[in-house]
């Protein structure tokens, strides 16, 4: 194996690191996203709590899928790698 194609596994390894990274990060935040009781926005100048079985439940929801579809697609670049 030649230098050069050590550097591109190198390169392609690093990738992968980070796309499970990025994907073990991801799940654990769903994880505890699932068993909030209470959603907090917050900026530099301003905080919002929200609570409430419904919405917050909604919320939880529409996260979670946001976070599946991300996975999903880290999941797919990983392969293609």
């Amino acid at each position: 194996m030649d230098l050069k194609t050590l550097e591109y596994l190198e390169e392609r390894a690093k990738k992968a690191r980070k796309i499970v990274d990025r994907i073990d990060e991801l799940t654990y935040k769903a994880e505890k996203i699932y068993d909030t009781n209470q959603v907090c926005f917050t900026t530099k100048k301003t905080s919002v709590t929200l609570n409430g079985y419904e919405l917050v439940t909604d919320i939880q929801k529409h996260v979670l899928e946001a976070i599946n579809r991300e996975i999903s697609r880290l999941e797919k670049e990983l392969a293609e790698l």
